[in-house]
């Protein structure tokens, strides 16, 4: 059986992801802090097993512990999805220290040791497929969106980078760049600029969000998971160092 590897797996995209990859015969190592989302994902029935493993990707020691573990439990990862990532909007004159040191823990350099603990079996597998969570923030700044945009900066370049150095080991890497998708994180997200701009209108501020995107609608989760899957298989075995928009012409503008 084939084991997917999804950080931040346990609600929105990344939920659909250990979905999409257990409904296709996947066993899935989810991996996030969130336990009681976790578990209630790794009770539900798919061809593919999900098990969970508690994991706070911001600390290097609590990712290398989840995937030895998994490793051990389910065998060698063929596809990692490390999706996991915060957001907090401000302001350049509002930045607080904690926050921008919680959203380039979690969002960089979370990647980027999720990708050294899981490309170490790959690579004695001499095979694997990665695939990054960036943003339509690769490619377009965003008001209040400084550090998440860079971080997402900083992720597009990992995608580059890893792609150069692991592609001759027979491991691809792409990167997937959404626009705004509806998900818890976003959820609160839009609640605030409803509160702040919208009169406490969380509905006109994702209808605002709406408007600014060609297709003139927000995404599912499923949407960017379809994405991610196709990057993990056979179909995509020309790409890495890819950085795939899936924005509904956002950065097309």
């Amino acid at each position: 059986m084939a084991l997917a590897v999804i950080t931040g797996g346990a609600t929105g995209i990344g939920a659909a992801a250990v979905r999409t990859f257990a409904a296709e015969g996947y066993d899935v190592a989810l991996l996030d802090i969130n336990g009681e989302a976790g578990r209630a994902l790794e009770g539900e029935t798919h061809p593919g097993r999900v098990v969970f493993f508690e994991t706070d990707v911001s600390k290097r020691a609590s990712i290398v512990q989840s995937v030895e573990a998994a490793v051990a439990q389910l065998g060698t990862p063929d596809v990692l999805f490390a999706n996991a990532g915060i957001q907090k909007l401000s302001s350049l004159f509002d930045l607080k220290d904690e926050d921008v040191d919680a959203i380039i823990d979690v969002n960089l350099k979370g990647v980027l040791y999720t990708v050294a603990a899981v490309a170490a079996p790959m690579r004695d597998a001499g095979r694997g497929s990665i695939v990054l969570m960036a943003s339509d923030q690769v490619f377009a700044g965003k008001e209040g969106s400084i550090v998440y945009g860079a971080t997402k900066g900083g992720v597009a370049q990992l995608a580059k980078s890893l792609s150069v150095e692991l592609s001759p080991l027979g491991i691809r890497v792409n990167a997937v760049c959404p626009a705004t998708v509806k998900t818890p994180l976003t959820d609160v997200i839009f609640e605030n600029v409803g509160q702040q701009s919208f009169d406490g209108d969380a509905d006109r501020a994702w209808a605002a969000e709406a408007q600014t995107i060609p297709l003139g609608r927000i995404a599912a989760p499923e949407e960017i998971a379809s994405v991610v899957y196709f990057l993990s298989q056979p179909a995509s075995s020309f790409m890495t160092g890819a950085l795939v928009p899936v924005d509904g012409g956002f950065t097309a503008q």
